[in-house]
């Protein structure tokens, strides 16, 4: 049965202690951030821990983790996910539509790090093109460029997608540049290479859609 409901709550710390033995499990290793790091950005207020709730039985059915930017009226979900068990019930959709009307006035919209299928077939790459045609069906467009996600073992190739509000018809590569550029400087300051694996594309973006 497809759901229709869903509610956003903001976590706390202790909140983290619960979603974190899930969140290790949800993404690959090479994706994830310590316990200590989370828990350090989430004292600086501009990122947050958002558990999703059912509101009919008032459990938890998934998290984001997001980034709200200085000035730029949109936010970066830094990871997404629904309890395995209940993917494909449409709780899903609900928390990415809660997210894209997250901030109003003059917000543009929702950047969105995904996954390049792997060549190989298999169940890893059905579940990446899964992802792909979810995010894709919401809205959210694909950014011409060559994004690498920064971690510990250097620039991770990733898509980065970007899902615009209803009045934003195209996405200028400032924009872009301050995005991306604000988002290895906070939410990357465990990885020391970060601004070498940022000036690897740096100079690739361009405007989106």
């Amino acid at each position: 049965m497809m759901v229709t409901e869903i509610k956003i709550e903001e976590g706390t710390i202790h909140d983290l202690k619960y979603v974190y033995q899930q969140f290790t499990a949800d993404f690959a290793s090479d994706e994830l951030k310590s316990f200590e790091h989370l828990k350090l950005l989430m004292t600086k207020k501009r990122y947050k821990l958002l558990l999703a709730k059912d509101p009919m039985i008032d459990e938890i059915v998934g998290y984001a983790f997001i980034y709200e930017f200085n000035h730029l009226q949109a936010i970066w979900i830094d990871y997404i996910a629904i309890d395995n068990q209940l993917r494909g019930s449409g709780y899903g959709s609900l928390l990415f539509k809660k997210l894209a009307n997250w901030k109003q006035n003059g917000f543009i919209g929702l950047f969105i790090e995904v996954e390049i299928p792997e060549n190989d077939e298999g169940v890893t790459r059905e579940n990446q093109l899964r992802r792909i045609r979810f995010y894709e069906r919401l809205g959210a467009k694909r950014l011409p460029f060559p994004y690498q996600l920064p971690t510990i073992h250097g620039g991770l190739p990733m898509y980065l997608y970007f899902s615009p509000s209803p009045h934003v018809e195209k996405l200028p590569k400032e924009q872009i540049k301050e995005a991306i550029s604000e988002v290895f400087t906070f939410i990357h300051s465990d990885v020391k290479q970060k601004d070498d694996i940022l000036m690897e594309f740096y100079t690739s973006i361009e405007d989106g859609f």
